[in-house]
């Protein structure tokens, strides 16, 4: 091969590996890891900053069990769940006036 190919080889490998990720922003955030650093009583942006975004509002019906045992449909209404999908992995989190009382996952 000529000097000028793998001139360019060389250059699109650079691209592939270290530019093309950062332009399209797809770094996979719903992990173990970020699932791990969700704590109870960190506000709802703080866990918008660790999972990239507003997750999905989710409308949850019925009785409930969480952390805090049997909740009621009155004190749910004050509950608001929101998913992360990806990847085939999911993070739900509950928040209560702004900030997380409880966590769930599954597929990570």
């Amino acid at each position: 091969m000529s000097t000028r190919v793998l001139s360019h080889l060389l250059v699109w490998a650079v691209l592939a590996v270290f530019v093309f990720p950062l332009l399209t922003g797809c770094e996979n955030k719903v992990t173990i890891e970020t699932y791990d650093s969700i704590q109870t009583g960190m506000t709802q942006s703080q866990v918008e900053e660790l999972l990239g975004g507003a997750g999905e509002h989710e409308q949850i019906g019925g009785v409930s069990v969480g952390a805090e045992g049997l909740m009621s449909s009155a004190k749910q209404g004050q509950d608001k769940t929101y998913v992360w999908k990806r990847d085939g992995g999911t993070i739900s989190v509950t928040f209560r006036d702004g900030k997380v009382i409880d966590k769930g996952k599954l597929g990570l």
